[in-house]
């Protein structure tokens, strides 16, 4: 069976067995998977246009709304074929680049790379200098203990005549990984990646004017298998074959953007000698093809935690093949080489007092310094942030909600809402940043209390809040939900009470993981110098909102300081320094991981931390 996918114009052959959803993933056509295809997030609504297909089953019944199934939408991985079909695919909204821009080098950074080129001229051959190609090369480049990478052998004596003997060496530390015809002294690149459940960024540096001249990001195509790692991780554990798929579209997509910025900056992809990748511990080991199944079950121990050097040849990269691609070093199962790379970038160690660093994301993932002390977790705060696990949450791309702000009448009287759209465009849906914001204005208005409950339409007249508000809290199919705004089609934005429940589980985890590790090293909020916010996530929310609903220890909001993607920093200083390189792997492995599945503190501030 054909099934063809419009407007992508993309097609695959599938069998009866297999779902759409799949089958897009399969073709290479954008779909959103979040929930790993169990039917449980509705978010890969498609549209039959011709063809047929299984009859609709009781989660779509759930999950679509009347009009949805009147107008022929059906959940992608629902559905099984039953002949040739043609699918429409929902318009994919553009991806904010937020992200891309947001790797801030420290100023007192000093580049010390690892990779360099030297021209030199090479004697030729001839019956008075009749010594091996090799020993002539060392010669020249003066460098006694210099090793020349054997996959070079077979190339040498053709550099060497092409040019009489004069070539460029590439060097990574004493080893020579290249050898290239002509002074190319001024081609030397290298490549920062940073793998994101959600994103990826990728960072093209000059190393030998250590200057970035180009950034990319892009959705990891990986989500269509689940926005989270377990689900992916549950993926991989299904067929053998999986593994080597997700390894697969990992690849794919950063050599994608590889040859994207290669094409922008007017370069060749054959002269970036050095790639530095980071990523959380699950990421690590899809991108290397190791399998991941052990992170999702007790004791969560990883297959590898230091530092992994791999020739790019070996992982089908789009670089120089002699160029070395290192992982940074892993922390623990949930606290990956990402990590170590924000507390490179951050030079949280040397910091004064005590100070926490929050990377909110798909996961969340916590650093805590004291006195040179540090320690490490990672909270289930799920993807709710990310809009994955939100009835109309989507990411960070144009028209999503990003800030929803209240007008108030001198007597504190909430007035108006107002939103703001990622784009200015009419809103789609509602981004982490959006969604906290709003969740604190329905908390400020009273349309929900401390517990998280919703108020009815009644109730919130019977308050005093405005008709034109009050009006706005709805019951729906799945429960009570507020408007935001509309859609340009005239549907509501709405929050819903299970989306606010959502919310809680993620702030309580993420403020509970955080009070007990400042219990473990008998700190009180408010002895904090800092809590820095890392990832595009913390560098969107407001301040003001975060504190409201508790998802921040109650500190100044001056101690409050977004810092970037400090992720994709620390990748990019241990692509430029191999001081910082040698650095992260020290610092890796003095982090103490604080294990909370099983953490009876844990426990107790998680209930408590559920309430706003």
């Amino acid at each position: 069976m054909v099934i063809w996918f419009q407007p992508d114009n993309k097609k695959c052959e599938i069998t009866k067995e297999d779902n759409l959803l799949f089958a897009a993933e399969k073709a290479g056509a954008a779909l959103d998977g979040a929930c790993g295809g169990v039917g449980t997030c509705g978010k890969c609504k498609i549209k039959v246009i011709s063809g047929e297909v299984s009859g609709i089953t009781e989660d779509e019944k759930k999950l679509l709304t009347e009009k949805e199934r009147q107008e022929g939408y059906r959940l992608a991985c629902k559905i099984k074929p039953l002949g040739n079909l043609v699918i429409e695919l929902p318009e994919r909204k553009k991806d904010s680049e937020r992200k891309k821009d947001m790797a801030i080098l420290p100023e007192n950074f000093l580049p010390e790379p690892v990779i360099k080129k030297v021209y030199k001229k090479v004697k030729r051959a001839s019956m008075k200098e009749q010594r091996s190609d090799c020993d002539r090369i060392q010669a020249a480049f003066e460098m006694e203990d210099m090793k020349i990478d054997r996959t070079l052998l077979s190339k040498i004596h053709g550099v060497l005549e092409e040019k009489r003997g004069d070539v460029t060496a590439v060097f990574s530390r004493n080893k020579m990984i290249g050898l290239e015809a002509g002074d190319t002294t001024n081609d030397c690149y290298g490549l920062a990646v940073d793998i994101g459940t959600t994103t990826v960024v990728g960072m093209l540096w000059d190393i030998r004017r250590t200057k970035l001249i180009e950034v990319t990001a892009r959705t990891n195509p990986q989500s269509i298998f689940g926005a989270d790692v377990i689900s992916r991780i549950q993926f991989c554990n299904e067929d053998e074959s999986h593994l080597a798929r997700m390894q697969e579209k990992i690849i794919q997509c950063i050599n994608e953007m590889i040859k994207e910025m290669a094409l922008r900056s007017g370069i060749r992809t054959k002269n970036i000698y050095e790639a530095v990748v980071v990523g959380n511990t699950t990421m690590s080991h899809l991108f290397l093809g190791v399998h991941p199944g052990s992170l999702a079950r007790t004791p969560f121990a990883p297959v590898f935690c230091h530092c992994i050097d791999t020739p790019a040849k070996e992982l089908s990269l789009f670089i120089n093949e002699g160029a070395n691609v290192c992982f940074l070093p892993n922390i623990a199962g949930h606290v990956g080489a990402d990590l170590s790379a924000v507390l490179l970038a951050t030079g949280l160690k040397e910091k004064e007092g005590a100070n926490i660093v929050i990377d909110i994301g798909t996961n969340g993932e916590i650093l805590l310094e004291k006195d040179g002390k540090i320690l490490a977790c990672s909270t289930a705060a799920g993807p709710a942030f990310e809009g994955a696990s939100i009835t109309m949450g989507m990411r960070a791309a144009d028209g999503a909600i990003e800030k929803v702000s209240i007008e108030s009448e001198e007597n504190n009287r909430v007035k108006t809402i107002e939103v703001k759209t990622i784009g200015n465009v009419p809103p789609e849906g509602i981004c982490g940043s959006g969604l906290i914001d709003g969740i604190a204005c329905l908390l400020q208005m009273g349309i929900i209390d401390k517990t998280g409950r919703m108020i009815t339409e009644q109730e919130a007249l019977e308050a005093g809040i405005v008709p034109e508000l009050a009006e706005r809290v709805i019951v729906r199919e799945k429960g009570m939900a507020y408007i935001l705004d509309y859609k340009q089609t005239g549907e509501p934005v709405v929050i819903t009470q299970q989306d606010i429940r959502e919310v809680q589980l993620a702030k309580g985890a993420i403020c509970a993981g955080m009070k007990t590790m400042t219990k473990m090293l008998q700190i009180k909020e408010q002895e904090l110098n800092h809590i820095y916010l890392a990832g595009a996530f913390g560098n969107y929310i407001d301040k003001k909102s975060a504190l409201a609903i508790g998802l921040l220890p109650d500190v100044p909001e001056e101690k409050i300081q977004p810092i970037g993607n400090a992720a994709g920093a620390g990748a990019c200083m241990a692509l430029l320094s191999g001081a910082s390189r040698k650095l992260v792997k020290s610092l890796a492995q003095e982090v103490k991981h604080v294990e909370l599945s099983m953490n009876m503190d844990f426990q107790e501030e998680y209930l408590k931390a559920m309430n706003f």
